[in-house]
């Protein structure tokens, strides 16, 4: 008759044999299964660290003390690493403080600027205006210049993502209830103009603004060892030559021209002077798209090499104006890394370009559409409803292309 469990012979077990864990009160709690196995592979690596430990005449406590030596010298290794770290950035941003120190700063008159603050997203929302002004002699004048290149950046305070909105500098807007290019108004007015004519043509709340000129985007651009670009047509090759000799006498230089189209490395002459082309086809819009093309560029270079944003601040910050603290542009600049540039555009997005009392002038179909569609690009916002005074200044421009058969 089978024997029961209870007779069977029990197997003795050595005191030598026994794991230290088997001495301890057990505890559980409910694991995953993936954590169940990384523990037991655990426990079965410091079970054979303690067997070893025991057959060479050691003790589990000899065995904590070496852990905790190793981990105190791996402190020791990290701490001045972490600290070396933590004061090359301080250098660095202190560095970046003292060359944002040489910029030309503008105290921005806002008695004198019109901001909207109807669009409730706006608030989570950075928006800049960036100038770029047409000066042959490579001076930013408070007025006199007209601006080059309009170029609105939106930057989402959260996400960091940026969003550019060239605007046409052949644009029919209101300046102050008289009517006239955009690129005018900062010639009459200075920048507190020129962002008042933005914001009240557009329904935007700026404050701030940077001017540069086009010795500053050259020598940005060759800090960076050049920028990548494409030449399209024959056409665009015959006019980026011509403007490449102008930028040679401009900024001074023998940036050379190019033999045929394609894709190619551009300095800083050869990319101003292709931020400027304007008799090719699309006219002032693939001008401003060519401008977009610059900026992107350059910001993607940046981001490739942050190490030369010293020599970058250094350089091209005493060619610049604008309303920035220094604080304020110590914080753009250390957060340039996370800056992504989501899309680009350029305003007005439905427009002709025609003649109007002998004047070349781009007109919006309409205005209100387009300030629609342009809060939703800059912000998101859906079914934006414009202003009072927006709604005159597009009855205005509407009742100007419906004469001219638009």
């Amino acid at each position: 008759m089978p024997s029961s469990s209870s007779d069977k012979p029990r197997k003795k077990h050595s005191a030598s044999s026994l794991s230290y864990r088997s001495a301890q009160n057990a505890s559980y709690r409910q694991v995953d299964e993936k954590h169940s196995r990384k523990k037991d592979r655990t426990d079965r690596s410091t079970d054979r660290q303690n067997d070893e430990a025991f057959r060479d005449g050691g003790s589990v406590d000899s065995l904590k003390s070496e852990a905790r030596k190793r981990r105190g010298c791996l402190g020791r290794i990290l701490l001045p690493l972490i600290l070396l770290v933590l004061i090359l950035f301080v250098l660095f941003v202190l560095f970046l403080r003292s060359s944002f120190g040489q910029i030309e700063k503008y105290d921005l008159d806002l008695s004198e600027v019109v901001v909207n603050d109807k669009d409730d997203n706006m608030e989570d929302y950075q928006t800049i205006a960036l100038f770029g002004v047409d000066s042959q002699d490579n001076e930013i004048k408070d007025t006199g210049s007209r601006t080059d290149t309009i170029i609105i950046a939106s930057i989402n305070k959260s996400s960091k993502a940026v969003r550019l909105m060239s605007i046409y500098r052949d644009t029919y807007v209101s300046i102050d209830g008289d009517y006239d290019k955009i690129n005018a108004a900062y010639s009459y007015g200075g920048p507190e103009q020129a962002i008042n004519t933005i914001n009240r043509n557009l329904d935007l709340n700026i404050t701030d603004f940077a001017t540069v000129n086009f010795k500053a985007l050259a020598d940005a651009v060759d800090i960076l060892g050049g920028i990548e670009l494409t030449i399209k047509s024959d056409k665009e090759l015959e006019n980026l030559n011509d403007y490449i000799g102008n930028m040679n006498k401009i900024n001074g230089g023998d940036s050379p021209t190019f033999d045929e189209t394609g894709t190619h490395t551009f300095d800083g002459n050869q990319a101003v002077a292709y931020s400027r082309i304007r008799y090719m086809e699309g006219g002032d819009h693939e001008r401003a798209n060519h401008q977009r093309l610059v900026v992107e560029g350059i910001i993607s270079k940046v981001k490739r090499q942050p190490w030369k944003l010293k020599a970058l601040a250094d350089t091209v910050i005493p060619e610049c104006k604008t309303s920035f603290s220094t604080s304020d542009m110590t914080a753009l600049a250390m957060g340039l890394l996370r800056y992504n540039i989501e899309d680009s555009q350029a305003y007005p997005f439905d427009s002709v370009d025609v003649r109007y009392g002998g004047i070349y002038y781009g007109f919006p179909l309409s205005v209100s559409s387009n300030v629609i569609q342009a809060h939703e690009y800059l912000y998101g916002t859906k079914d934006y409803e414009p202003t009072e005074e927006l709604g005159r200044i597009s009855d205005k421009v509407e009742a100007v292309t419906d004469d001219l058969g638009y």
